[in-house]
């Protein structure tokens, strides 16, 4: 403990970029240290695109390590410098910041200016995997109450006493927590609507279509054990495959997917969740936060080409980095093709897998996630190595 308290007194005093891992699990915070306590930190955070995105309150007992130096901080270093080059969205600056005193408890400090500013929080506590988001209802001494709000179950309502012993993570601002707690002053316009889910059954292009004419947002999940699936709107549909324009978590533009049909296990096309993404989206669209300004939302894709081949051949021809999903394997490949021809193309991999090529089969192909900012974000990464 004394190893961890010093690195970050000297990431503090120093101000350096570093990443907080925590213990029994991979999660980890990177970010600058804003006040250190006598039991906890507070770091101003960055997210996986460089970009500045709130903070997060860590307890010492939640720490393993504190990393200064590696290709870790090097890549974020770029990506931060580069979203700042390139002024992508954020709201760093734009909310009033929280005031600690670090001689007295960071927690009971920052629930109380929850409680007052109604904000939403992000809880995790010991011994539970759940991310616990709410708003602070009331602060003893040594607890606080807090009122859970699902934004994926409306219906899910209960309120929760955390003790202060038990907390090792508090996230607060942020995009996110930011839209989350309009949504809540908000939630008079809002009821549960029971799930609509069409299973794939082989007529899931009639539901594609019903929801491109109807400019409809839907969810998408994919067959196979991943716990993932897509948010967006349909941009092209014909019998073999679909393409989205996604929205990301905060309802942003979050770049586009091709999916195979035979690929998808299910649709909503009414759920809380899509609520909730369409007031995100809203809010973005009111107040100018809807993309990023290096990414391109207004594509337009012919079902009638070959939609698989089309944009494998413009990646190629315009450098771009794609990601792929083949069949019979549960592993995405990252990389821009080379050496296109009818049939198939090399896959040159960036990320971990930097400087391997695979060869891949039009065939195999299940899904090609492109445009949006981890793909921007790669290829400028590429080019600065080759400078």
């Amino acid at each position: 403990m004394d190893a961890i308290l010093m690195s970050l007194m000297t990431a503090l005093n120093e101000h350096l970029l570093i990443n907080v891992y925590q213990r029994d699990t991979d999660d980890f915070y990177t970010g600058y240290v804003q006040v250190l306590g006598h039991d906890a930190v507070v770091l101003g955070t960055y997210n996986d695109s460089g970009i500045a995105d709130g903070c997060a309150l860590i307890a010492f007992s939640a720490i393993d390590q504190v990393e200064f130096a590696g290709d870790d901080l090097d890549n974020m270093n770029f990506r931060i410098g580069l979203a700042q080059s390139e002024h992508f969205l954020t709201l760093q600056g734009k909310e009033k910041p929280f005031q600690f005193d670090a001689t007295e408890s960071l927690i009971w400090q920052l629930a109380k200016q929850a409680q007052a500013s109604e904000q939403m929080i992000m809880v995790v506590v010991a011994d539970d995997d759940a991310y616990l988001e709410g708003r602070v209802t009331a602060v003893a001494e040594d607890r606080f109450s807090m009122a859970i709000f699902n934004k994926f179950n409306y219906t899910d309502v209960r309120a929760l006493q955390v003790d202060f012993s038990d907390i090792l993570v508090m996230e607060f601002h942020g995009l996110d927590l930011k839209l989350e707690t309009e949504l809540v002053r908000h939630r008079d316009q809002l009821q549960h609507v029971p799930t609509k889910l069409y299973q794939n059954d082989g007529q899931l292009d009639g539901v594609f279509q019903n929801a491109l004419a109807e400019n409809r947002l839907i969810s998408v999940v994919p067959k196979g054990p991943e716990d993932q699936f897509f948010v967006g709107r349909v941009k092209a549909v014909n019998d073999r495959v679909v393409v989205l324009s996604l929205k990301d978590m905060a309802g942003q533009f979050g770049g586009y997917i091709l999916m195979t049909l035979p690929s998808i296990q299910n649709v909503a096309t009414a759920s809380d969740y899509l609520q909730t993404i369409s007031f995100y989206e809203q809010w973005d669209q009111t107040h100018h936060f809807s993309q990023q300004p290096v990414l391109n939302a207004d594509r337009e894709f012919d079902p009638n080409d070959n939609l698989v081949k089309a944009i494998i051949s413009e990646a190629a021809s315009f450098e771009r980095v794609v990601r792929i999903k083949v069949a019979d394997s549960d592993e995405h490949f990252l990389g821009y093709p080379e050496h296109v021809d009818e049939t198939d193309f090399d896959l040159k991999l960036v990320g971990q897998d930097s400087g391997e090529t695979v060869r891949i089969r039009y065939g195999q192909i299940r899904e090609i996630a492109f445009g949006h900012i981890f793909a921007y974000l790669q290829e400028a990464q590429l080019k600065n190595a080759d400078r």
